[in-house]
């Protein structure tokens, strides 16, 4: 299975061409752009969505860094709670597991916090992994694609984001529907593979090189 992704990536993907937007430098962006992003079309509807928290809240500016998740729980509480943020603030009202998106950021910055994480830095410094993980899957309407692509925003080059291209992706390439587990799994296998010849290549970069693949509708049949 893993030689089939391998072969599949060599035969039709441009492993040595990737292009990364800049990075965000704040955790309270990742949360936003995460959440936001989940059964969403990204440009048409999350690119937006950040832009606006950032035009009222960073001086225009989601790149910038020095913002926390204690500024992202207090704008949300300031703008008069998740309604009010969700439909005044972001203009968006959609839903993950019933609930509104905005109420998955703000509980998922709230019990960050608990563990004391406010920034990037904290985020990727926390000492215990596996406790970080159970902490943002507690949160209803965040799964295993929203756990993944957290950490990639926020800088792991491990991490794939399961969503549709993903999965896609694989199906073309051996002929089978993977759960998102799975996703991570075969991703990570099939680099371990490919680092022998592509010497840069990380999960987050192939990621990176099928999502611009497919998300152009430029899939394989």
């Amino acid at each position: 299975m893993i030689d089939k992704i391998v072969d599949f990536c060599k035969l039709n993907l441009a492993l040595n061409s990737v292009e990364y937007a800049e990075p965000y430098l704040s955790l309270n962006v990742c949360i936003i752009d995460c959440v936001y992003s989940l059964r969403a079309k990204y440009f048409q509807v999350t690119v937006p969505i950040v832009n606006r928290y950032a035009e009222r809240f960073m001086n225009g500016n989601k790149l910038a860094s020095g913002y926390t998740l204690n500024d992202l729980i207090n704008h949300i509480e300031e703008s008069g709670g998740t309604q009010a943020f969700a439909s005044e603030i972001l203009k968006n009202k959609q839903q993950l597991s019933g609930r509104l998106k905005s109420d998955i950021c703000y509980e998922l910055a709230r019990k960050l916090r608990l563990l004391k994480i406010e920034t990037i830095e904290d985020f990727n410094n926390f000492e215990n992994t596996e406790i970080l993980e159970i902490t943002i899957s507690s949160v209803k309407g965040i799964g295993p694609a929203g756990l993944n692509y957290l950490f990639m925003l926020a800088g792991d080059p491990d991490r794939c984001k399961p969503d549709v291209h993903i999965h896609r992706f694989i199906y073309d390439a051996i002929g089978e529907n993977v759960t998102d587990e799975e996703c991570q799994t075969l991703l990570t296998d099939a680099v371990k593979i490919l680092k022998k010849v592509y010497s840069n290549i990380t999960v987050r970069t192939l990621d990176s090189i099928i999502w611009n693949k497919y998300q152009i509708g430029n899939k394989y049949k």
